[in-house]
């Protein structure tokens, strides 16, 4: 556990819309509410999709009264990894470009020693976003990892049913595959040639290049005579088509089980979709922070991640790269992530406020 006496909080921020650079200024300190925890900042990592919903590393500060309450929570001095921001829009307390911040408590884990702030920082977003996917029951429905049972996870041969994951290199994807593997399902992904063994080393059991014109084939190929429980689509850009189309041909096949043909993106509305869809297949939206209103935030905050970063069996990816340091760091890190950044296979762009 570390300990912090500083008491005076900066921020980064953005004093008028479109305004560059963010201007680093003193920030009113934020005071946790019941269900909330003020933390000091560590490292903060950048999501290329939305430069304004943010990750970080974190040291617990102080505590609200119903954290203080509840037994195996957070307590000030701990090393903390969680999600800022993007629960509470418009309030700038729980924003991450400040030296200290506030996070809902259902947010947050704990991470061990052996786990940089740097390492951890690349979870958050990553992590709420797949886990919102996968397990809500408004999105995928699956079976929450560690709690995988054969009714659910096995087909009626007794092998594992099958998540294809598209787009496993991506930061959604990374975590979406180690989520399904925990939770009883082998996991089929799509990637680029060079990043076949990051994604088996992450759990896939399959691994198909994206980049080649056969690539739907080769997907129902692979998974012939395997129940397929749908499709999550961890990129969603461009791809949500052909998600669509290999679900069809799998259902063709008698592949597809429970009579759902479902996609689940990570988009959050139909509205940012611009393909043209096949019809008969269902088409899921994701807003990534809504786990912390149902049982999916505490199963997966509040158990298997901490769990599972202290037995290894989660693997803090892709990995980060630190850009720049400090408040000041965070424009440079906006600009690098503004000009292109965001492919399937870039590492995390990560800021340290030590």
């Amino acid at each position: 556990m570390t300990a912090t006496t500083q008491t005076k909080n900066m921020a980064a921020w953005l004093t008028s819309p479109k305004s560059r650079p963010f201007t680093v200024a003193e920030a009113p300190m934020p005071v946790p509410g019941p269900d909330e925890v003020l933390v000091r900042v560590r490292a903060v990592a950048l999501n290329p999709v939305d430069w304004f919903i943010q990750n970080m590393g974190i040291i617990v500060v102080s505590v609200g009264a119903n954290v203080a309450n509840t037994e195996g929570s957070v307590a000030p001095g701990d090393r903390v990894c969680g999600l800022a921001g993007g629960h509470e829009a418009g309030d700038y307390k729980s924003g991450a470009f400040q030296l200290y911040a506030k996070a809902n408590k259902d947010l947050l884990t704990k991470i061990p020693d052996e786990v940089s702030y740097a390492q951890a920082a690349v979870l958050p977003l990553g992590m709420s976003t797949a886990a919102t996917a996968l397990f809500q029951k408004d999105a995928m429905a699956l079976p929450l990892p560690g709690t995988g049972n054969d009714a659910t996870t096995l087909d009626k041969n007794g092998q594992k049913k099958v998540l294809l994951v598209w787009g496993g290199r991506s930061s959604v994807g990374s975590c979406g595959i180690q989520l399904a593997v925990a939770a009883g399902f082998d996991v089929a992904t799509t990637a680029s040639a060079r990043n076949r063994e990051y994604c088996e080393g992450i759990g896939a059991k399959w691994v198909l290049d994206y980049h080649g014109e056969e690539i739907e084939d080769e997907i129902v190929e692979a998974l012939a005579r395997r129940e397929c429980v749908g499709v999550f689509d961890a990129w969603s850009r461009g791809s949500i088509a052909q998600c669509a189309r290999v679900v069809l041909r799998l259902d063709e096949n008698g592949g597809v089980g429970g009579g759902r043909k479902v996609v689940q993106t990570v988009l959050p509305g139909p509205e940012q979709i611009t393909e043209e869809l096949p019809e008969g297949v269902e088409i899921g939206y994701t807003y990534g922070t809504t786990l912390v209103r149902n049982e999916v935030g505490p199963a997966v905050w509040g158990k298997w991640v901490p769990e599972a970063l202290a037995t290894g069996a989660l693997q803090c990816k892709p990995d980060p790269e630190v850009v720049a340091k400090g408040l000041e760091g965070i424009q440079t890190a906006c600009d690098i992530g503004s000009k292109g950044w965001g492919t399937n296979s870039s590492p995390k762009l990560v800021v340290e406020l030590d």
